[in-house]
């Protein structure tokens, strides 16, 4: 959400006006994300620790390599096919 944020004013707000005075108002809104990042950054969480998933999530079956796991992302979220990207993909399907 964040990335999102700050990918839209980067690319929707000029550094300057029309001007050509430094857009304080692009600042402001990236100081307002940031803000907001931080925020939760510094907050405290209460997890609780429970022996029996940790247990679960450790499983052989259930820790899968970084190959394993980007050959399921493009599994989820396809890339376009272009002849650059269809030569240099390995698209395993063992996972």
């Amino acid at each position: 959400m964040y990335l999102t944020d700050l990918t839209f004013i980067e690319d929707g707000t000029p550094m300057v006006t029309s001007d050509g005075l430094i857009n304080f108002s692009r600042m402001r809104m990236i100081s307002n994300v940031v803000q907001e990042i931080r925020l939760y950054q510094q907050t405290p969480y209460q997890v609780e620790v429970k022996a029996d998933v940790i247990k679960w999530l450790l499983q052989p079956g259930h820790v899968w390599t970084e190959e394993q796991m980007y050959n399921r992302s493009l599994e989820l979220e396809p890339r376009p096919n272009t002849s650059a990207n269809s030569s240099n993909v390995n698209r395993s399907h063992n996972l």
